[in-house]
């Protein structure tokens, strides 16, 4: 009886992990409807995004957490504004502002580059070659881009210039927010972290777009349910459900399991956006995925991708 028990709770966690990646990939399909059926920017989705989600989840942990207890500390305060700011909004805004200029699925798999520049920080850090799997993962990440961006000849480069920068800015800022927080993450609950993370970048971002000013945004009962889906079903909901997977699987699962992210996104694009995906993308992003998999199988090593914090 122990034993159904358990393996009821792993699939419960399995489901809820699957259920977060792939809210995690709708959501970069609505933010590409948005921008291609309205005047809404990337800068503006997400100082929106970022400060609604921001606010409501510190505001249902409040419950249960004391949120403001990271403020008491400098070290911590000093520590939270740089992660808002570079980390989580640097993170969110690359990612739309790659969708903007081309397209959900390429934009969500050039983000999943982040751990391979998670591989080479260490490397650097510690003056320590890569181990032979993790060489094998940038090798793989690396041909995989090259696919995906080329579609298997430089003759044909099937991605525009602006969304290739910020994919591959995104990978690395997916590297700074998963590796900076970890003295805070050991100290505070995640929610909190985020939550705060998310409100102050917004806010900064919301001092340049002033989403509270006239703009030339017409809005519709249509492009009003898609921002809804973006901020609580591609952000607040999905980052619930990835807290609560953790209770019953490991991280690393959790991690693999997040791949489902841009097969999800891809489908849903290639079906509703109608999306040209060839056969050589098709295997570049395959090849992205796989990286994401070698780097998370156990070893003995020093580097172990955790994407804790994602989106």
């Amino acid at each position: 009886m122990m034993g159904n028990q358990i393996e009821n709770f792993r699939w419960k966690g399995i489901g809820l992990a699957l259920a977060g990646a792939s809210l995690w990939g709708f959501s970069g399909n609505a933010a590409e409807w948005i921008f291609s059926h309205s005047a809404m920017t990337a800068t503006w989705l997400v100082s929106v995004r970022m400060v609604m989600a921001g606010a409501l989840l510190l505001f249902l942990i409040s419950f249960h957490h004391n949120i403001f207890g990271v403020w008491r500390n400098k070290k911590d305060r000093f520590d939270l504004v740089v992660f808002s700011l570079t980390g989580m909004l640097g993170a969110q805004l690359t990612f739309f502002l790659s969708i903007e200029a081309g397209n959900a699925p390429t934009a969500t798999l050039l983000q999943f580059l982040g751990p391979v520049f998670i591989t080479l920080y260490f490397a650097l850090k510690l003056l320590k070659w890569p181990k032979r799997k993790e060489w094998i993962a940038v090798l793989m990440a690396l041909s995989g881009t090259f696919l995906l961006l080329t579609n298997g000849s430089l003759q044909e480069i099937t991605v525009s210039e602006k969304a290739i920068f910020w994919g591959v800015l995104s990978g690395v800022s997916v590297a700074v927010y998963t590796v900076y927080p970890v003295r805070l993450l050991k100290q505070y609950a995640s929610a909190t972290i985020v939550g705060w993370a998310m409100l102050l970048g917004g806010s900064a971002v919301s001092i340049f777009t002033q989403p509270w000013q006239p703009n030339e945004i017409d809005w519709s009962f249509s492009l009003f349910g898609m921002l809804s889906f973006v901020v609580i079903f591609g952000t607040l909901l999905p980052f619930y459900l990835y807290l609560d997977s953790l209770k019953y699987i490991s991280s690393t699962e959790t991690s693999l399991l997040g791949s489902a992210e841009p097969l999800v996104a891809t489908i849903v694009s290639v079906i509703w956006l109608g999306t040209a995906f060839g056969s050589f993308q098709t295997a570049g992003g395959m090849l992205i995925i796989l990286t994401v998999f070698l780097l998370s199988m156990p070893e003995k090593g020093w580097i172990q991708v955790n994407q804790s914090l994602k989106k």
